[in-house]
């Protein structure tokens, strides 16, 4: 009794085992092998295909679903049945509106996608000729109207009409650029090159007039009024400086015949006249050349003969 007993414990064990290796050899293994992203890098608004490897190394069909992520955020999930030692590849497309570098994921297995800024496209023929066109007109607009301004057409006209050619111009191809791709053409770095340099020669040169300008208004309000000659065993002069200008101005030094004189500095203010007594050795009938400097770099001169003897 105790055989039979034994025998059927050993028959039911047997049993056991076969069914749970039957059932162990039955199951179904499918993962994802590798996610590629083609292209790697599209512009804004373009689609990129995401791509994922699904096998099945089991010895059962499964129904699988594939969940598409894109830094996390689910974009996308795909139902796909594979049979025992399956392969299949399993597609997703995307697009993203703004640029960047994203992490896309398919149950967790990570490829790279990366959005670009969209490119212009590259200026036409047709586009550079009428850009060249107009920049022309542009020219010859301004020039015209410098004439009939002025017929002459001075310097200062042509100036103008050249610095706001090249200002405009530069200023159309700004605008352009934000349509097309005209960045890397030689001719256009050239222009801006020449725009930058003539728009600073114009108001280089302007500043340069208006300064000059300025100091000539000064040198024309200041003047050498009266000279004497005076002193005691003859070593004064006595200058005389009129201001009749709009400005003050203040005399720092005195030369005779390019000798410099200690003097006081003095302002002299609008519309007035300031003397200024130098010690000088001088000898009768003879001619001194007396140059006054001032604060402002005004330089202005005068000869002057002393008196003879009587």
């Amino acid at each position: 009794m105790k055989k039979l007993s034994l025998r059927v414990l050993v028959i039911l064990a047997m049993i056991a085992i076969a069914v749970s290796m039957s059932v162990t050899a039955s199951e179904a293994d499918v993962t994802v092998t590798t996610v590629t992203v083609s292209p790697e890098s599209v512009e804004v608004g373009k689609n990129a295909t995401i791509r994922a490897m699904v096998e099945n190394v089991g010895n059962a069909t499964q129904n699988e679903t594939i969940v598409f992520k894109i830094d996390e955020e689910e974009v996308e999930s795909v139902n796909v049945t594979l049979e025992p030692n399956e392969t299949k590849t399993v597609e997703s497309v995307v697009a993203k509106d703004k640029a960047g570098t994203y992490n896309v994921t398919a149950n967790d297995v990570s490829a790279t996608l990366t959005v670009l800024s969209p490119t212009p496209e590259p200026i036409s023929k047709g586009m550079t000729i009428f850009v060249v066109s107009a920049i022309l007109g542009i020219f010859v607009l301004l020039i015209a109207l410098g004439y009939r301004a002025d017929k002459s057409l001075n310097k200062g006209e042509m100036r103008r009409a050249i610095a706001g050619t090249l200002v405009i111009g530069f200023v159309i191809l700004v605008f352009l650029s934000l349509y097309y791709e005209i960045s890397n053409q030689p001719l256009v770095i050239a222009f801006i090159e020449l725009v930058g340099i003539v728009v600073g020669f114009y108001f280089g040169s302007k500043a340069v007039a208006e300064k000059k300008e300025v100091e000539e208004k000064k040198t024309g309000q200041i003047r050498i009024e009266n000279v004497q000659f005076s002193g005691k065993s003859d070593k004064n002069i006595n200058i005389t400086i009129r201001n009749s200008g709009d400005f003050e101005v203040t005399v720092d030094r005195v030369y005779i015949n390019n000798e410099p004189k200690k003097i006081e500095e003095g302002t002299i203010s609008l519309k007035s006249a300031k003397d200024f007594s130098v010690e000088h050795e001088w000898n009768k009938g003879e001619s001194y050349r007396i140059k006054v400097s001032t604060t402002e770099g005004t330089i202005i001169e005068k000869e002057e003969k002393a008196p003879k003897k009587e």
